[in-house]
């Protein structure tokens, strides 16, 4: 592992060891430049907006002014005058005048004030109104102007090429003509562009990465720049529907390797399936639960344990008939255990792998050639088609993928696209990588100092809580372990798990005490960031004391050892400015999961170009391990995704989904065991020497109360580095040095956004009325212009312009039916923070690295 920062050299305060960075990082930046939004902005329809709010504001003055008048005289009708005041219309001019004859004459003033002034206000609505279509209209235009770059025709085609001949067929034959129907594509297509060209989304066009070092040159370097490379993949999930195409050839299943499912368990006469579950595949939402069994014969008990995913189909059945004496055929048998999920019987592509064709080849050149020759035939095709996809000329890929596709539904009889509507999920039969066009590109030691050095305050912030749970929840299992099983009592995975269940509400209710400490943890960090700013609603910037800072994380562990992915984005207006240190940085998400680098779509082109990617970041892991310690990897699939992964040269732990490694490295679920030796409760598991180390629970979940087997892993946090702070309507950017800690933010009702109340409306949702509302928040909570806005229900957050009346309008659409609380943050970098420039073009970017606490395992708990 190299280790940038001196270790001779004294730690800054609040630094307690020094973290580590691999050496190899990654550059992600967004597809396309920010400048391709910029017709889409109309400051003047701002302005305008501003204008007809404070006109509003003075009608509303002379709308009370108008009630409290009737009030104050008994006027006939002043009832159905009030009504229409209250929303600042005019009101009929026959009731009027009765009303204006019938109070003092300087009463009869302010109602004829009022009037005219509703009236001029209706006009200007009109005349803005107007003005604001047209505005809306030339920015779609603008638009679907920008859509005739082939490139951009193409993130429709990667992003979803099952709309794509809409799509095309649409922009090829626009006429410029306005309407509903253009109103629905353009928006569409505004969401492309706004997500290409904002977001550093390191899918192909979306938005290439960028393999690198750290070097010797200051800032962030490289020696030119070259031609795009693409790379076009085949999908984990349509890999497996030509491995079942396979599967259902008369035969040619024999030759399949069946295995136990990893969480069913065979005990006493019974076999019970335990499985994790997710509603989206994200590592948040992870669930650990029992899916119920029954007693089994001796017969389905000798099948079920002679699937061990190395002998074939037809050496089983040959096996069953030397060895078994049972009424029951073997194909029965074995198919009432696939049926209950308790084997797994098919071609399987091991998870992970990032070329799934070949992995489904390597298994059908064990069959004989009349029966596999069809399917390897058609393996070559697919994979011929890769290489061309990549290749062609970007006009002619969109047919080339509709061939490829109409010949995959002919092999496997189902549809070549899926999982419509998900955000994370592979929809088709190929997905695109692209490496970008700077060469050589390094990091200099500056910025590696700058990595492990400065921004280990946000580790450590963003560590502190998960690592107080480990070491709380530890305890709890401890107590739990020595209470129902006792000490030196070898406590196999089916066992626990069983007790776990029995005893799970009560070992949730003893983890809300650790809700609440970290809960309190929370408040302490919070108040120690702000500081008396938590109350000034005014206050833009909190200058944090990094020694102030320090003496709260002091207080905290720095054990458990971790792993950090953060994702960083450096504001800087120039790479010369970041080379010499003129910038400041924020990280925007900071996973501490698996190394992300060797977990993702791009590790392994990453590593075709950076061999030694994979033992650096090895070499970190086993840095975090204590000498009785071993490492063990998980094989867990991705429900929606291809879930990549480099093979480390460790254990893999079967969870779901086949594992890569060979058999001889692959550890099942039935092989592990808890123990409480000398008051410390350790993960073993039987033919591995020392203790297990997972890198993430089996569950995916940081708590006991999902996966019993979480303290055995390492910290967890998934998503951003910001401050919480829940109850606060306002925080603001929170800085320590060069390292932003937050972003200043703003928590806004959804609804107010609807309120149209000062375009003359209570309700509405026409775009000029919804500008206008959009205005008036961002001149009440002094809003910057550029923002993103998260948006209750949706995936992602969004960009907005705050004088681009399109993008507002795509805001406006995201939240018509939200519940609950819009997050809008300051777009930092902001637009003009853009150090990246390649081929004279400025893109949003991050630098993704990964980062290792020093280890200390003197300083582990213990029960």
């Amino acid at each position: 592992m190299t280790t940038v920062n001196d270790p001779r050299t004294a730690a800054e305060p609040g630094v307690r060891v020094p973290w580590q960075l691999a050496p190899v990082v990654v550059l992600r930046q967004a597809g396309f430049p920010m400048e391709l939004l910029a017709p889409l902005a109309d400051p003047a329809a701002a302005e305008e907006a501003r204008e007809l709010v404070a006109h509003g504001q003075r009608l509303k003055e002379l709308a009370d002014a108008f009630k409290a008048a009737l009030r104050r005289h008994p006027v006939p009708g002043a009832a159905r005058l009030s009504s229409p005041a209250g929303f600042l219309l005019p009101v009929p001019e026959p009731e009027l005048a009765a009303a204006a004859a019938a109070v003092p004459a300087e009463e009869a003033a302010v109602l004829r004030a009022y009037q005219d002034a509703a009236r001029h206000f209706a006009e200007e609505q009109t005349r803005f109104a107007a003005r604001h279509q047209d505005r809306l209209d030339r920015a779609g235009a603008a638009v679907v102007e920008a859509f005739g770059d082939e490139r951009l025709r193409q993130v429709l085609l990667l992003s979803n090429d099952s709309a794509y001949p809409t799509f095309a067929a649409w922009l090829d034959a626009h006429d410029g003509a306005t309407g509903r129907r253009t109103r629905k594509m353009t928006d569409l297509l505004t969401m492309y562009l706004q997500r290409v060209t904002t977001k550093n989304e390191t899918h192909s066009h979306f938005g290439p990465f960028t393999p690198g070092r750290v070097g010797t040159a200051p800032g962030i370097t490289w020696s030119g720049e070259r031609e795009l490379e693409r790379r076009a993949l085949f999908s984990h999930w349509a890999a497996e529907k030509l491995a079942q195409s396979a599967a259902a050839v008369p035969g040619l299943l024999d030759h399949a390797r069946p295995r136990r499912r990893p969480l069913s368990f065979l005990r006493d006469g019974r076999i019970d399936l335990y499985a994790f579950t997710t509603r989206d595949g994200l590592d948040t939402d992870w669930d650990f639960q029992h899916l119920g069994g029954r007693p089994v014969e001796p017969y389905e008990a000798w099948l079920w344990q002679h699937c061990d995913g190395e002998r074939t189909l037809s050496e089983l059945r040959q096996a069953w008939q030397d060895e078994q004496r049972c009424p029951v055929p073997f194909d029965e048998v074995l198919a009432g255990l696939a049926e209950r999920e308790w084997v797994v019987v098919e071609f399987e592509i091991p998870i992970g792998d990032h070329r799934p064709l070949a992995a489904l080849r390597e298994q059908l050149l064990a069959a004989p050639a009349p029966l596999a020759d069809p399917l390897l035939t058609a393996i070559d095709g697919f994979e011929a088609d890769l290489t061309r996809f990549a290749a062609l000329p970007l006009p002619e890929r969109a047919a080339a993928l509709a061939e490829s596709k109409a010949r995959f539904e002919q092999l496997t009889g189902g549809p070549a696209n899926r999982n419509s509507g998900l955000h994370y999920a592979d929809r088709s039969i190929l997905f695109e990588e692209a490496r970008g066009r700077p060469a050589d590109l390094t990091v200099g030691p500056d910025l590696a100092r700058f990595i492990t050095d400065e921004l280990s305050i946000v580790y450590e912030t963003v560590l502190a809580g998960p690592r107080l749970r480990m070491r709380r929840e530890l305890v709890i299992l401890t107590r739990w372990v020595a209470d129902r099983f006792g000490p030196g009592v070898e406590i196999p995975l089916d066992v626990l798990y069983a007790e776990f269940f029995r005893d799970r509400d009560a070992i949730a209710r003893e983890c809300l005490a650790v809700e609440a400490e970290l809960a309190e943890l929370d408040r302490e960090i919070g108040a120690a960031l702000l500081g008396e700013a938590a109350t000034d609603p005014d206050r833009s910037e909190v200058v944090v004391d990094r020694e102030r800072m320090a003496a709260v994380l002091a207080a905290q562990p720095s054990s458990p050892p971790a792993v950090c992915d953060p994702d960083i984005l450096f504001a800087a207006r120039s790479r010369e400015d970041l080379a010499e240190g003129r910038f400041t940085a924020v990280i925007g998400d900071c996973h501490a999961v698996r190394e992300v680098i060797t977990h993702t779509s791009f590790g392994p082109l990453i590593q075709e170009h950076t061999p030694e990617l994979l033992s650096e970041v090895y070499r970190g892991y086993q840095s975090l391990l204590a000498d009785d310690e071993v490492l063990a990897n998980l094989s867990r699939g991705h429900p929606d995704k291809s879930s990549t992964q480099l093979v480390y040269p460790c254990h893999d732990l079967e969870v779901y989904g086949r594992s890569a490694q060979s058999r001889d490295r692959v550890l099942q679920p039935s092989q592990l065991y808890l123990v409480l030796r000398d008051g410390r409760l350790e993960l073993r598991a039987h033919g591995v020497e020392g203790r297990l180390r997972l890198m993430a629970p089996p569950a995916g979940g940081p708590s006991i109360r999902q996966d019993p087997l979480s303290p055995f892993a390492f910290p967890r946090h998934f998503g951003g580095a910001g401050l919480d702070a829940p109850d606060l309507a306002h925080i603001p950017r929170i800085r320590c040095g060069r390292v932003v800690l937050q972003r200043e933010t703003w928590r806004i009702p959804a609804a107010r956004l609807r309120d149209t109340a000062a375009f003359g409306r209570q309700t509405g949702r026409d775009d000029a009325a919804l500008f206008v509302a959009a205005c008036r928040l961002r001149a009440e909570h002094r809003l910057p212009r550029h923002v993103f806005v998260k948006v209750p229900g949706e995936p992602k957050p969004v960009y907005v312009d705050w004088e681009s009346p399109l993008l507002v309008r795509q805001l406006g659409r995201l939240a018509a039916r939200a519940e609950g609380t819009l997050e809008v943050s300051e777009m930092l970098p902001a637009p003009d923070q853009r150090w990246l420039d390649v081929d004279g073009r400025r893109y949003t970017s991050e630098l993704r690295c990964a980062v290792f606490s020093a280890g200390n395992p003197a300083a582990e708990p213990r029960g």
